[in-house]
């Protein structure tokens, strides 16, 4: 089973390889800055095809792109690099061991580019140490402990047939997987349900309704989703959208959640209400402030229940306005 982009992506984030800060979706939407266009295909060369599209007008390059047929697109914040190198896993046919295959070149011309080194990895032991140092000395690139780590585990934990980042970028925060190639083995699907529900609920558009008004609406629940939806029409206000983050959402589903809402071109400003209990509000914290600058509008923050604490600091070191009261949160959010 080959997976999208932001599929593979999604996994990557599940076992610590950073990614930009992106959102999926099939139409226009409101991205301030710099970003890369990217076509949903399970097709390879998009690049040399011109489906990946660095733009500062995303609006354009997805009607461009949809003129070739092409209804799915990732937009990605644009990661300034220096350089990119390449890192996959596959199965050794000889050894019937994982194999890590690295080259110091990465992108569309790694076919050519002659420079790649295949490092045994014995599934009996995992990667070491040593074997890390080795693969670091070979790119010449530092920090990729948590990159192997994660591929390994892909492969291994997921019954996965390749999983390949090309390019890694090296920047000066580290590194960070532009692009994810990932297959899994088909007759291994039955044991990953978990992982493909979670699919469907991280992009499934049940979780989020679009609606007239301008104030975008996040909460944790239905419930207290539409409660809140309540508050705002009740005080003068207008909700722009449903947009449930679902019970356990961690950073990076709150940073999906804050994009989707906020690229809604008509969302004037965001109230988020999270009452955390599996929630939390660490987790919730870090979530928003990964994409506050990416949106560029004001956030109104109602956050209480585990490690509000811990939140609260995280907002406040970032400027975002943070409520214990929910209809204060509102009232601010409506002025």
């Amino acid at each position: 089973m080959k997976l999208y982009e932001y599929e593979g992506k999604l996994l990557f984030s599940k076992v610590g390889i950073k990614i930009p800060h992106g959102i999926v979706t099939e139409g226009n939407i409101d991205w301030k800055g710099k970003a890369v266009v990217k076509a949903q295909i399970l097709e390879g060369g998009r690049g040399k095809r011109g489906l990946v599209k660095v733009t500062d007008d995303v609006n354009s390059a997805i009607q461009e792109m949809r003129k070739l047929g092409i209804n799915k697109f990732l937009v990605e914040e644009y990661i300034p690099h220096d350089r990119e190198v390449y890192l996959s896993m596959i199965l050794d046919r000889d050894t019937a061991e994982p194999m890590l295959i690295a080259s110091p070149h990465g992108g569309i011309d790694i076919e050519s580019s002659g420079e790649v080194k295949k490092f045994i990895i014995p599934i009996e032991r995992g990667p070491r140490g040593y074997d890390i140092i080795e693969i670091e000395k070979y790119l010449g690139v530092k920090g990729l402990f948590q990159v192997i780590q994660g591929l390994y585990k892909i492969f291994t934990e997921y019954d996965a047939e390749l999983v390949e980042i090309n390019p890694l970028a090296v920047t000066d925060n580290g590194v960070i997987a532009l692009d994810s190639k990932v297959i899994l083995e088909d007759n291994a699907l039955y044991k990953h349900q978990d992982f493909l529900k979670e699919i469907d609920r991280e992009y499934s558009p049940d979780s989020y309704v679009e609606l007239d008004g301008d104030i975008g609406i996040i909460g944790n629940g239905a419930g207290l989703t539409m409660a809140t939806m309540d508050m705002v029409k009740l005080m003068g206000g207008n909700p722009a959208d449903f947009m449930d983050v679902g019970g356990g959402a961690d950073r990076e589903r709150v940073r999906y959640c804050v994009i989707k809402v906020g690229s809604n071109p008509k969302v004037k400003k965001i109230l988020v209400n999270i009452y955390g209990g599996i929630t939390r509000c660490d987790e919730v914290a870090l979530g928003i402030v990964d994409v506050y600058n990416v949106i560029k509008k004001p956030i109104f923050v109602r956050l209480v229940g585990t490690n509000e604490e811990e939140g609260w600091k995280i907002l406040k070191e970032h400027g975002i306005n943070f409520y214990e009261n929910p209809i204060d949160a509102v009232r601010d959010a409506l002025r």
